[in-house]
Formats: C-alpha cells, structure tokens, sequence
C-alpha cells in the first residue's frame, strides 16, 4: 500500500511533467515566429514569389506547429487528469 508522502510525490512530479509539457509550446511559438519573419523578409525581397512563400510556410510551419502545441496540451491535461485520479 502506498503511503501518503509518495502519493504526494507522485503528484507534485505529475503536474511538474504537464508544466514541462506546456514548456514545449514557448518552442513551437518561437519557431513559429521565425519562419513567419523570414517568411515575410523573402516577401519583401522578392514581392512576386508571394504564393510560393506563403504556401511553404504554412506547409512547413503551421501544421506541424499546429501538430504539436495539441500534442504537448494533450499531454499536459493527460498528467494532470492521471495526478487527480490518484486522489492524493
């Protein structure tokens, strides 16, 4: 039988991890925001390639980042539902 001090830890490391997990969309954010100014600098450069530059950024950029920020959310609520029906 578990005692009350390592249910306890269970939990504080639980929702330590869904912290750690939301860290991962501060990453997605800033990948995000350098591909979308890079993707704005070759617009500005080369004002006619607009479609093919926009077209690899959302292809290269925006759906993978949409991909994982649901992950890394999934994964949080995930921790933090499994910490709750411990009931520390």
């Amino acid at each position: 039988m578990e005692s009350k001090k390592f249910k306890v830890f269970l939990s504080v490391f639980g929702f330590i991890g869904a912290g750690i997990a939301m860290i991962a969309l501060g990453g997605i954010g800033t990948g995000i925001g350098t591909a979308t100014g890079m993707a704005v600098e070759g617009i500005a450069r080369q004002p006619e390639a607009e479609d093919p530059i926009l077209n690899a950024l959302m292809l290269g950029a925006i759906l993978p980042g949409i991909f994982l920020a649901l992950l890394a959310f999934t994964v949080a609520i995930l921790i933090i539902i499994a910490v709750w029906k411990r009931k520390v």
